[in-house]
């Protein structure tokens, strides 16, 4: 649904009037000739007044109705789809720079989690272009590489770019899921949310920050996937049964996932093929269709008023150039 042509500036419209000073006769342009009898109708003449009149008037009313600033304002735009909101959350610390030891075609051995999680992320994006999405990484920092878009262009690109450069030498992940879960507050939302994060490791969260954590995805109601990529025998387990005695980040980390109000879901990736079927799972649970309304920005036409006139200055220029100034 689109909302009626409106003006920014609808005063500057009272300048409309000038327009029609083109059209008043002027002395100026007048060329003396002893009998005017003896001349010739000029019909090319006439014509080609009259065109350079009007492009001056065109140009003028074009200008001023520019300057007023037309446009469409509150327009809005029915889409169909799963009507998603997702925030990639990607680890990018220096141990995702190590080796994921994949046996799978997709990604032989040797080749780093990074990169392995690069490649199932950006085919996840290109399966849901009806979707808004965001991406934030983190590391010392959480960073936000691109907010929420349908331009999901930039999101493969913002993904991309975690393949530049080696990876920062610490993982704040506490920090990381409070920026991403900030990145909801105040946004109307336009059906499920959700935070995909991606890490290899864990964290050991004090009881301000996992109320904080909590009530934040409590309060935007988002769904928490947790993409956890194993490095071998040195990473817990985390989906076989927790032993009490398991003291690492990576457990603490899950069992307080665990113990969220709101969904959680783990996904353990040892190679490439876990990893591509853990983001085909989230594409399917987030994948459920309906109708919502997204809401445009204001369309500005003041560009195409100034081409107009434009355009018309230019047809005056070359009358001027053609016009001819005297008999000699």
């Amino acid at each position: 649904m689109n909302m009626g042509f409106d003006l920014a500036y609808p005063w500057v419209l009272l300048l409309l009037p000038l327009a029609v000073l083109p059209l008043l006769r002027r002395r100026g342009d007048t060329l003396a000739f002893s009998w005017v009898t003896w001349l010739p109708r000029d019909w090319v003449g006439q014509w080609v007044g009259m065109l350079g009149r009007g492009a001056a008037v065109l140009a003028m009313a074009a200008i001023v109705v520019g300057l007023a600033g037309p446009g469409r304002a509150n327009r809005q735009l029915l889409r169909t789809g799963s009507g998603a909101q997702i925030l990639i959350l990607m680890d990018r610390s220096a141990s995702m720079d190590q080796t994921m030891n994949s046996k799978g075609v997709e990604a032989p051995a040797g080749e780093s989690k990074n990169k392995v999680a690069r490649a199932s992320l950006t085919n996840f994006v290109a399966q849901r272009p009806n979707d808004r999405l965001a991406f934030m990484m983190f590391g010392t920092s959480p960073v936000l590489a691109m907010p929420f878009t349908y331009d999901h262009r930039v999101i493969e690109a913002a993904i991309d770019g975690t393949g530049v450069g080696r990876g920062m030498p610490d993982t704040q992940l506490d920090h990381g899921l409070l920026a991403a879960i900030g990145e909801f507050n105040g946004r109307a939302s336009s059906g499920r949310r959700a935070i995909v994060l991606v890490s290899d490791g864990g964290a050991k969260l004090d009881a301000p920050m996992r109320r904080l954590i909590e009530d934040g995805l409590q309060r935007n109601q988002i769904v928490l996937y947790f993409i956890y990529l194993r490095s071998g025998m040195f990473s817990p387990d985390l989906s076989a049964a927790l032993a009490a005695t398991d003291t690492s980040a990576e457990a603490d980390l899950h069992r307080f996932f665990l113990s969220l109000k709101t969904p959680y879901r783990l996904f353990q990736a040892d190679n490439a093929q876990s990893m591509k079927s853990a983001m085909a799972e989230i594409n399917r649970q987030q994948n459920a269709r309906t109708t919502f309304i997204e809401r445009l920005p204001r369309q500005n036409f003041s560009p195409y008023c100034f081409a107009v006139a434009l355009v018309g200055c230019v047809l005056l220029l070359a009358l001027r150039v053609l016009q001819v100034r005297g008999w000699s």
